[in-house]
């Protein structure tokens, strides 16, 4: 038979036909068992099942899982952390400078300090009247192309360096054309979001209502935005499990990608290659609404600039443009000039360990004693397999090497260049549901100018911004992020959410204030899992609200 093959013999005598068999012929494309091929994901492991949980799937982020439910479920620090001496103690170091408000913030600001932005390591807010200014959630800008406005840069900061220290609640928000001429500094601009309450109905008769935004600008300091302008509105994400989701290995998530849609399921989830700015090569990316950055110490480092003016080895410029000459003149006040990073690296590397190693809080509705799952939860599990949610919110990921900071290992005084990797971040098998992937979920916007009363203007301190949108969409593209583009949201402690913060609520702007109204808001590649949703019956749907309530 080999000589047939290729297999280099040779053979004189004359092949005989073999004798008739009369056992049945095994296909092994339709019989799995004959199969020699193992069913696998895109981890290397066999794919979870849709009726029976995993044997640890209550341990949510592996070696790192905190069994906490309070208020403290996303500051918690895990037990492999408590117990090493020396990572204990960075572990503190970073949460301090995470809570701190840093030497040289400003010129412009949205926050002091990292805490002032994820309260308690969660989700920020959205404020709850007009005339409160956002703290914990601003607005990203741009143009119709995704590019930087020339005056006012990527996102609005609204508050200047007066508002740390003044606490009179006026100081340092914006005055319309008050920095214009350059010799006053103010807040860039003064956003808020109003609601327009809309209603359905699911097909077993009952009734919803949901929250529909629209945003409005005014107070321009620096002058008008640009022609084209568009805004999106972002609340500031929970942190915890940030070293495990860096720790995915790229391959795994570009195996989820299928942006062609060639499988033909209406899902289309494609990776953002984005610029990794200490290699200046592209990477994955994983961090922020649109997966913007690559890895956690990108992200912290670009928040530490954009949203507290604290520039950093990463990004070393102030947040001020060339347009903005009140901004560049404070900044020339400050102690740390041109290229002095206000943060220096090794406070820098504490923040990105903290950020990576804060604990992910269990599952809930699981007895380790008796190995079983509350009933309703399995129930809702298995929904939520079924209505296709599982296509863009994978449950279950594997870590490769972790490192405890991309700038070098941790040591008491400095920083060695070579960082180890971390072994309780490191071949972890974790729950976060999600395939860190961008979803188009439709929808688009529209920018006018308005009076108070909605009549159309063009200019003065009265004539508003204002965004008005169909679905998700907020028309400002980012990198391979389209205008209706999203990164798929991380579910794990979605339940935890409001015990940890009670005013916070979801989706990336904060429009929906619990789960069922988040599905709701769902369209474009979502569409048909959100309409399933709604023709689910009474049982499934709080069954299925359960089981994210348990995550």
């Amino acid at each position: 038979m080999l000589s047939g093959c290729g297999g280099g013999g040779s053979s004189s005598e004359t092949p005989t036909t073999p004798e008739p068999t009369t056992d049945p012929i095994i296909d092994p494309i339709t019989d799995p068992v004959l199969d020699p091929t193992p069913v696998v994901d895109h981890s290397g492991l066999t794919p979870v099942s849709m009726d029976n949980p995993e044997n640890d799937e209550h341990l949510t982020g592996g070696d790192i899982t905190v069994f906490v439910s309070s208020n403290d479920a996303f500051s918690s620090r895990p037990e492999l952390v408590t117990d090493n001496f020396q990572d204990d103690g960075f572990f503190t170091s970073g949460d301090h400078l995470f809570r701190t408000p840093h030497t040289g913030v400003g010129p412009l600001l949205n926050a002091g300090s990292c805490q002032g932005c994820h309260i308690n390591d969660g989700k920020g807010v959205v404020p709850e009247s007009v005339d409160e200014p956002m703290t914990s959630m601003f607005l990203k800008i741009g143009d119709a192309l995704g590019n930087e406005d020339p005056i006012y840069g990527d996102q609005i900061q609204t508050f200047s360096v007066q508002a740390l220290d003044i606490a009179d609640g006026v100081a340092g928000l914006p005055k319309h054309n008050g920095s214009v001429n350059g010799d006053e500094l103010f807040g860039e601009a003064y956003a808020f979001v109003e609601y327009e309450m809309i209603t359905g109905t699911y097909s077993d008769g009952t009734s919803y209502e949901l929250r529909k935004p629209t945003y409005k600008v005014k107070d321009l300091s620096y002058g008008d935005f640009n022609d084209n302008v568009t805004f999106s509105a972002r609340v500031s994400p929970a942190i915890f499990g940030s070293g495990l989701l860096e720790g995915i290995p790229s391959e795994n998530l570009l195996a989820l990608a299928d942006p062609n849609d060639e499988n033909n399921d209406g899902i289309s989830g494609k990776a953002a290659m984005v610029t990794n700015v200490m290699t200046n090569e592209l990477e994955v990316g994983r961090f922020a609404y649109k997966a913007q950055n690559p890895h956690v110490l990108q992200q912290a480092s670009g928040a530490y600039r954009g949203d507290m003016g604290v520039t950093n080895s990463l990004f070393i410029g102030e947040p001020c443009t060339a347009g903005q000459i009140a901004c560049i003149t404070e900044a020339e006040s400050e102690v740390k000039q041109a290229n002095e990073p206000d943060i220096l690296d090794r406070q820098l590397a504490l923040v990105e360990f903290y950020n990576k190693v804060l604990g992910v809080p269990a599952r809930r509705g699981y007895d380790e004693a008796t190995d079983t799952w509350d009933e309703n939860i399995l129930a809702g599990r298995k929904v939520f397999f079924e209505t296709g949610c599982v296509d863009c919110h994978t449950p279950r990921h594997v870590t490769g090497d972790v490192v405890g900071s991309r700038l070098g290992e941790i040591t008491l005084t400095a920083l060695l260049e070579t960082p180890q990797k971390v072994d309780y971040l490191s071949q972890q098998v974790f729950y976060p549901y999600t395939d860190l992937l961008l979803h188009d979920m439709g929808g688009s916007c529209k920018v006018t100018r308005e009076l108070a009363d909605e009549s159309i203007c063009t200019s003065g301190e009265m004539c508003y911004y204002v965004q008005r949108c169909d679905g998700l969409a907020d028309d400002l593209p980012m990198g391979d992020a389209s205008g209706s583009e999203w990164k798929t949201p991380a579910l794990w402690g979605t339940g935890l959410v409001q015990t940890v913060n009670a005013k916070a609520t979801f989706l990336h702007d904060g429009r929906a204030r619990n789960h069922a109204e988040a599905i709701l808001w769902h369209g474009g590649e979502a569409q048909a899992a959100k309409d399933l949703f709604v023709n689910l019956s009474a049982t499934e749907r709080e069954q299925l609200l359960a089981f994210l309530g348990s995550l």
